[in-house]
């Protein structure tokens, strides 16, 4: 394993360890084509619980006929719904169609699966299911991944429904009437999530966050994981792997910030102290400390005028890793911060409480680790602008 995947890896990682809720995850919903096939046929029943009649119905048949181009249209309503239905005829093996919707003129039989795959299922012994009596048929793709190279054996022929495109259809239809939320408060949030699982948010991962995860794996040079012929066991080691490079780089990461706050505390009080002094006043700062824990432990704090805070945070702090990305990202008590353009955590952070205000400084953590040199002014300078308005360094003594 390469030494710099962590780092590769982070950036497309990185999501919240706090996910949303979504009633699909919790339940480990939507992982079986049958769960899928449920959520769908409670969806096509007129008088189901969702309390929106025929309108999932209608959406499904208009798809259908809208990719039988040139054909008779199907009628949109008057279906009955059934799941696992065998449509093989007498002292044949069984092959059992997921849901069938049929009605005295009609009857479509639809295959559900992951991908737009008959996945040994019979196109025409299906077919002629659907056309038994006299009755105009029609056979059905219902998948979550549409790829036309796996659509053979017939399959080509059949239209090929996409959970998002019915799913963002319906959520049109429940956009459109304002009321139906507060009508229907628990179904309004079921199918809110689902919209989320299968047509926007495919899961946790964004599509795009997973391109980015392969990209990071070529980059980083783990793309021969891909090889191995059980991916399960592959996608197991990789996982070990990276976690026992994280838990390593964790702790390395801990005693780098424990080193950079003692760099840090030392210039602070040794020299940033003096030269704060010289221009306020030789009583301006008073102590200069770093006793903070948890998330703002990573502080450098300056005892100057002006006292503590309601929000326990002194008056002037130099702040660095992850205290300052919180400062700066996530306490609501810090109001002027750095934008997410600009900002970079390899850099020193200094607040002023009075202002509620967060600045960068010039100042690399890198730097600091190196030892700031005694006559580097570049705090002293970026406090001074921080502390007067107008940028105007005005000494005591003058």
């Amino acid at each position: 394993m390469t030494n710099d995947l962590v780092t590769g890896m982070l950036p497309v990682l990185g999501r919240s360890l706090e996910p949303g809720f979504n009633v699909f995850d919790v339940m480990h919903h939507g992982l079986h084509e049958k769960q899928i096939s449920n959520v769908f046929t409670w969806l096509l029943e007129v008088e189901g619980s969702h309390r929106l009649g025929d309108a999932f119905m209608k959406i499904l048949i208009d798809e259908v006929n809208r990719q039988k181009t040139g054909a008779e249209p199907l009628p949109d309503a008057g279906y009955w719904v059934r799941q696992e239905v065998n449509t093989a005829v007498a002292d044949e093996p069984a092959d059992i169609a997921d849901m069938v919707l049929e009605s005295d003129a009609a009857v479509l039989v639809v295959e559900n699966y992951f991908t737009s795959d008959g996945h040994g299922h019979s196109y025409e012994g299906y077919l002629k299911y659907s056309r038994r009596d006299g009755r105009r048929g029609a056979v059905v793709l219902l998948c979550r991944d549409r790829d036309e190279t796996l659509q053979t054996q017939g399959w080509k022929n059949a239209p090929v429904l996409t959970y998002s495109l019915l799913i963002e259809r319906l959520r049109g239809v429940i956009d459109r009437d304002p009321g139906y939320r507060q009508r229907n408060p628990e179904a309004y949030s079921f199918l809110d999530q689902m919209s989320q699982k299968f047509s926007n948010g495919r899961g946790l991962v964004e599509e795009q966050d997973v391109v980015g995860f392969v990209v990071a794996m070529c980059a980083t040079g783990e793309a021969r994981r891909y090889q191995g012929k059980w991916q399960d066991v592959e996608a197991e080691k990789f996982a070990n792997d990276l976690a026992v490079q994280a838990r390593e780089r964790f702790g390395e990461g801990r005693e780098l910030l424990k080193r950079l706050k003692l760099q840090a505390r030392l210039f602070a009080a040794n020299v940033l102290k003096d030269q704060l002094n010289a221009t306020f006043g030789p009583e301006y700062v008073q102590e200069v400390s770093a006793r903070y824990a948890g998330i703002y432990e990573w502080t450098v704090n300056f005892e100057v005028p002006g006292g503590g805070t309601d929000f326990g945070e002194c008056q002037l702090q130099l702040k660095f890793g992850p205290s300052a990305w919180f400062a700066n990202e996530q306490d609501p008590n810090w109001r002027q911060t750095v934008a997410g353009a600009s900002v970079d955590y390899s850099h020193l952070f200094i607040t002023r409480a009075e202002t509620r205000e967060v600045r960068q400084s010039e100042v690399t953590i890198g730097e600091v680790l190196d030892g700031l040199d005694q006559s580097d002014r570049r705090l002293h300078d970026e406090i001074v602008r921080l502390l007067d308005g107008d940028g105007t360094i005005v000494s005591s003594e003058s």
